[in-house]
């Protein structure tokens, strides 16, 4: 059944760009509920990699159409590899892509999913660099050679 769950987001992170859903006020996620025995559920947790890769959290999801909500399970990825922003493979995007028309899902959510992805992969690219600029600039400016310490260093072009 079509379902949506209102506060989050969908992003891709941890390694290989799996999908999580992260917290975002404004946000929805358009799913499926599915109503999966105990032997069902304890086979998901081992591929879904329980508890290292994904904990388990409970949240209310609403059908849009009788406006019913239920009370449900849901995997989200650990805090430590929920921040490693990573896009998915093609051939894992495209899988979940592919049910998303299946079920008639509003598929653009899952291309702004993964734009937004790389928007985190970039800015988080961007701090390392920034980040390994600044301990190359530290050590340049102290210098290996303990004769310069202390010393004015000259001015000339491009300062």
């Amino acid at each position: 059944m079509p379902v949506v769950l209102q506060g989050y987001e969908l992003r891709f992170r941890g390694h290989g760009g799996v999908a999580t859903i992260i917290p975002k006020e404004s946000a929805k996620i358009h799913g499926l509920l599915w109503d999966i025995t105990p032997e069902c559920e304890k086979a998901l947790d081992q591929y879904e990699g329980i508890p290292h890769l994904y904990t388990k959290e409970s949240v209310v999801v609403v059908n849009e159409k009788d406006h019913s909500s239920y009370r449900v399970m849901v995997y989200v990825m650990t805090p430590e590899y929920a921040k490693i922003p990573q896009e998915p493979a093609l051939f894992y995007f495209q899988g979940i892509l592919q049910g998303y028309h299946q079920n008639k899902l509003p598929r653009q959510a899952l291309f702004n999913a993964l734009h937004a992805t790389r928007e985190d992969v970039a800015a988080a690219l961007h701090a390392e660099s920034v980040k390994d600029f600044e301990q190359f600039r530290f050590k340049w400016y102290n210098g290996k050679s303990k004769s310069n310490a202390g010393k004015p260093r000259p001015k000339g072009k491009g300062r």
